[in-house]
């Protein structure tokens, strides 16, 4: 496990007894062939700020396998999809309940989504994992070396360097739908991390920054 991964593990804070939290763990574990661990990084009595991680026991190859045939996430099955076991968690609470990072540990790489604006993890996830399918040989260097962490997004520096864009993310505010620009990716053959373009379907160095806070 990297020392990143380790030291997103020991950043759990309090937890809130949210009715239904069970089941719908349980049924993520079902849907995502994983087991489920549900953090709450929120400091308020109001709101249930969740980080998900879903630990499976394969690699990322079979991941993309089973997710283009359907037998895995349940994307298809509206009713049971994770937006709608999502919604149903929330009817069952009296408290504001968000997605602020949804993470799949794999036996060889993990990919790190983190929230952009309200609804963004729900509403894009499905799209987001398509497109790890669609990039894999792009990213994987022509399939020569898996990234052993995708962190998405990434956003160029110049961006970051507008309080207001920061401050609408961190708020829940914003409403541009970065997850489709660029990823980070980390290599054990790197030092750093480098930068996938997904427009070019390049790997490229350049001034970004992480949403890491």
């Amino acid at each position: 496990m990297s020392s990143r991964q380790e030291k997103r593990k020991r950043s759990s804070v309090g937890f809130k007894n949210l009715e239904g939290l069970d089941s719908f763990k349980n049924n993520l574990e079902k849907h995502f062939f994983s087991e489920v661990m549900v953090r709450d990084l929120s400091s308020e009595a109001t709101s249930a700020k969740l980080a998900l991680e879903l630990n499976c026991n394969f690699g990322l190859m079979e991941m993309l396998h089973h997710l283009n045939l359907g037998t895995w996430g349940n994307f298809e099955n509206k009713k049971l999809s994770f937006s709608n076991l999502l919604e149903t968690l929330r009817e069952s609470n009296d408290v504001y309940i968000e997605i602020e990072e949804f993470s799949i540990f794999l036996k060889d790489t993990s990919i790190i989504i983190n929230k952009i604006y309200d609804e963004s993890i729900p509403e894009q996830l499905e799209a987001i994992l398509r497109s790890v399918s669609e990039n894999f040989v792009h990213f994987s260097i022509g399939l020569t070396e898996v990234p052993y962490e995708i962190f998405l997004p990434v956003f160029e520096e110049n961006i970051l360097e507008n309080d207001t864009i920061l401050m609408n993310i961190k708020s829940g505010k914003n409403k541009v739908k970065d997850y489709f620009k660029y990823w980070g990716l980390y290599f054990n053959t790197k030092d750093d991390a480098l930068i996938y373009d997904l427009k070019n379907t390049a790997i490229i160095s350049g001034d970004v920054q992480m949403l890491n806070w």
